[in-house]
């Protein structure tokens, strides 16, 4: 299956614009020991699982009960990738997925609890992206992860359509004096998964995908990296070419990534969007429970559901 999204293309394609309530639902990982990432996100991260898990498939919420899960950990099957010496394989997929803290104390909380872990935990860094602070760090099995908090919606800086971001050094002496006595015990019951960013082979075509097909806002665009929006969020998806422009499709099967969900407000929203895709000469697969799965440009797998 192929999508051409040109600069040619149509006004009714340029003119969808994505439910501008949309978000990303949860990520999908394949795993290599799934009992060891299950202590991982939850000893070190503070997931809780939903119901009891299974040999080969495990839910993740914030509290384990009712609300919707946001990590499914698969037990995946060792792969002959070729890996670079951080453990990470030369295809497109998983950059990182980001893990959205409702309130900046539970970020200089997290902070203090990864430090009093850091021989459990790998840190690949700390951040001010201007609209947004975090953490960075990995799983087991080397998948990138974000743990940050939003700053004030009022406090970004818009130009148009696009928002001012930038890569800072974290001040984290500031962020510490958010700290709770409590300190951090487990993920805070509105966590969400804020967005996932995404190792690509091309840039103008995934933003023909991204914006132009899907109808998602960009926001912000490097020479090698696109910042997609529904709404007026900095970015719900973004894609990038750090890996190089010759890595090989995406692999659903193997360790990383096996899918991620956007979900959007109501089966209304769902509908128009279904039919649209149907249109695009897209196959989409059916799933269980009013969803469907598609794949983007580069083999990447996304579930498009409803509330």
């Amino acid at each position: 299956m192929t999508v051409n999204i040109t600069e040619n293309a149509d006004n009714s394609i340029r003119e969808f614009k994505m439910d501008p309530a949309m978000k990303v639902s949860y990520v999908s990982l394949n795993v290599s020991n799934l009992g060891r990432s299950l202590d991982f996100y939850q000893s070190v991260l503070g997931f809780k699982a939903v119901g009891r898990p299974s040999g080969d498939r495990t839910l993740l919420s914030a509290d384990g009960n009712d609300s919707p899960f946001l990590v499914e950990l698969l037990q995946g099957k060792a792969s002959n990738d070729k890996r670079d010496a951080m453990g990470v394989a030369k295809r497109a997929g998983l950059y990182h997925f980001a893990i959205l803290l409702p309130e900046r104390k539970y970020l200089a909380d997290m902070l203090l609890n990864l430090d009093d872990k850091r021989d459990q935990v790998y840190f690949d860094g700390l951040a001010d992206h201007l609209v947004s602070e975090s953490i960075y760090t990995r799983d087991p099995d080397f998948n990138g992860i974000e743990i940050y908090s939003d700053r004030p919606a009022s406090e970004w800086r818009w130009n148009g359509s696009q928002i001012e971001m930038a890569t800072l050094p974290l001040n984290t002496n500031d962020l510490l004096k958010e700290s709770t006595e409590k300190g951090w015990k487990e993920m805070p019951v509105k966590t969400t998964i804020g967005h996932v960013h995404l190792h690509v082979r091309n840039i103008p075509r995934s933003i023909g995908f991204y914006q132009e097909l899907l109808g998602l806002n960009l926001t912000a665009t490097l020479p090698s990296a696109a910042f997609f929006a529904a709404g007026r969020y900095h970015h719900h998806i973004a894609t990038n070419t750090w890996l190089g422009t010759d890595v090989g499709q995406a692999s659903p099967q193997d360790i990383g990534l096996n899918h991620f969900a956007i979900e959007v407000s109501n089966k209304d929203k769902y509908s128009t969007l279904v039919k649209r895709l149907s249109k695009r000469d897209l196959t989409l697969s059916d799933m269980s429970g009013g969803s469907v799965v598609l794949k983007d440009l580069d083999g990447i797998s996304i579930r498009v559901q409803h509330k």
